[in-house]
C-alpha cells in the first residue's frame, strides 16, 4: 500500500518536473518525506486482521493529525517566547517539555474527543491503531516541512528517528486508550497515563536531542526511543492478543 502511494504520488506529480514547475531533486524529498508515514500505517493496518477500521475514519484521523502542524507551530511560536533565561540547560528543558505537551495534547485531543466516541473502536487495538494515523498525519506533514528545508541527508536522519518516535509515542498512547475504552478499571487513569506517558518519552527524547551542545549526549535520545519502541512492541502484543474478534 505504501508502495502504491507513493507511486500514485510520483506519478502525478512527475509532470511537473518535466515542464520544471517541480525539480526532479524536490520530489526525491517529498517521496522520501511521505514514505516512512505511510509504510508504518500501512504496517499498523495490516496487524489489524480481526476487525479493520473504515478507511474513511482512518483518513479523517491522518487529515486531522495532519491539520495539528498548524496548530502546533502557532502554539509554540507562543509559548517559546517565554524563553529568556541565562541556563541552557534549563531553558532547553522547557523547550523539550513545552514541544511535546503541545505536540501530544493536541494529538490526545483529537483521538479522545473524535475517535474515542465513534463506535467503531470497538476493541483495545483500535485505540493504537487509530492514535497512529493521528500521528502519521502529524509526522507526515513535520518532516515535510524540515525536509524541504534541508536535503536527502536530513529526510533520512528523520526516517530513522523522528518519524519512528511519534510512532511510538502514539502506541503507547493508544494502549492506554485501548484499555480504558475495553472497560478496564481504573478507566480515568488510563486516560490520564495515555497522554502523560508520551509527553514523558517524547520531553526525554526531544531534551537529549535539543542539548547538542554537550558532545554525544544525542545518544540519550536514541536510548529513550530504544526503550519506548520496546514498550510499544509490548503494548501491540498485548492489545492484539485481547481482541474479542
Amino acid at each position: 500500500m505504501s508502495v502504491i502511494i507513493t507511486t500514485l504520488y510520483v506519478v502525478l506529480f512527475y509532470p511537473l518536473v518535466l515542464i520544471e514547475i517541480l525539480k526532479f531533486y524536490d520530489l526525491l524529498l517529498v517521496s522520501l518525506s511521505i514514505f516512512p508515514g505511510f509504510l508504518i500505517m500501512t504496517f499498523i493496518y495490516n496487524l489489524d486482521v480481526q476487525n479493520k477500521e473504515p478507511l474513511w475514519l482512518l483518513a479523517l484521523a491522518f487529515i486531522l493529525g495532519a491539520i495539528n502542524l498548524y496548530l502546533d507551530i502557532d502554539i509554540l511560536n507562543f509559548l517559546l517566547d517565554f524563553i529568556d533565561g541565562e541556563n541552557s540547560l534549563l531553558n532547553k528543558g522547557y523547550e523539550a517539555l513545552t514541544v511535546a505537551t503541545t505536540e501530544e495534547l493536541l494529538k490526545f485531543l483529537i483521538v479522545i474527543l473524535i475517535i474515542y466516541p465513534n463506535k467503531h473502536f470497538d476493541e483495545p487495538f483500535d485505540g493504537i491503531v487509530y492514535s497512529v494515523f493521528v500521528g502519521m498525519g502529524f509526522a507526515t506533514v513535520e518532516n515535510l516541512t524540515f525536509v524541504l528545508q534541508g536535503d536527502a541527508t536530513l529526510a533520512f536522519f528523520r526516517m530513522i528517528m523522528p518519524v519512528p518516535a511519534h510512532f511510538v509515542f502514539a502506541v503507547i498512547m493508544g494502549y492506554y486508550l485501548g484499555k480504558a475504552k475495553s472497560g478496564k478499571k481504573p478507566k480515568f487513569l488510563f486516560i490520564a497515563l495515555s497522554i502523560l506517558v508520551p509527553i514523558l518519552f517524547h520531553t526525554l527524547y526531544d531534551y537529549f536531542l535539543f542539548i547538542d551542545f554537550v558532545p554525544g549526549i544525542w545518544i540519550g535520545g536514541m536510548v529513550t526511543l530504544i526503550i519506548a519502541i520496546f514498550i510499544a512492541k509490548k503494548a501491540i502484543v498485548e492489545h492484539l492478543n485481547a481482541s474479542p474478534f
